[in-house]
């Protein structure tokens, strides 16, 4: 089975699903396939408001948010997570680069390096030097990705992957998509492994 992983670097409930994939693939067999998309254009095509901002005047809710994440890190041990100094961080050119690094077949050690060097490194990599000098900290060919960013096509394609995501439920981030099935959050992640228990 293969699920579909709507996904932006720049949130840090995408980075901790990130987290548990290897688990929850290995726990049940499934493919994550990790699709680029740009959560502010998700957010814009739904008319949804990031949930820092939404609920910044709601008592008690904000604090929940971190509660909750807090939570989540101790289940996994996710200990190296680390809230970002710049957060929110303009990911336009790191998604780009992520559409760039699945063409080039290194989108798994692009995503890793990127969501190591935001949430656990605690880098400005919406800066586009900072941003290099993390992936050639990695060993992966900065100098190619940041050439193909600037192109249409790679664009275009980021622009397509957010649409498409919009079109198929996607509201916010992490979103999961299975056959006609839609789970949102890290939180139901629990979830998405009984409906695939299910199929089997």
């Amino acid at each position: 089975m293969k699920v579909d992983f709507i996904y932006d670097v720049a949130t840090p409930n995408g980075y901790l699903a990130h987290k548990v994939v290897p688990w929850f693939e290995k726990r049940t067999g499934t493919k994550f396939n990790y699709i680029p998309c740009l959560a502010g254009g998700i957010f814009k095509l739904t008319n949804n408001t990031p949930p820092l901002i939404a609920n910044a005047d709601v008592k008690n809710k904000t604090d929940y948010f971190f509660l909750e994440i807090n939570r989540f890190i101790k289940k996994h041990n996710l200990t190296k997570f680390k809230n970002n100094s710049f957060f929110p961080q303009n990911s336009l050119n790191i998604q780009r680069g992520a559409v760039a690094a699945k063409q080039l077949g290194v989108l798994n050690e692009y995503v890793e390096c990127t969501m190591k060097a935001m949430w656990e490194k605690d880098l400005n990599i919406q800066e586009l030097e900072i941003l290099k000098k993390a992936l050639d900290d990695d060993g992966i060919d900065h100098e190619t990705i940041m050439d193909m960013i600037q192109t249409k096509e790679c664009k275009d394609k980021l622009i397509a992957n957010t649409s498409w995501a919009v079109e198929n439920g996607a509201f916010g981030i992490p979103t999961f998509l299975i056959d006609d099935q839609i789970f949102f959050g890290k939180d139901h992640l629990y979830q998405l492994e009984e409906y695939i228990n299910s199929k089997k």
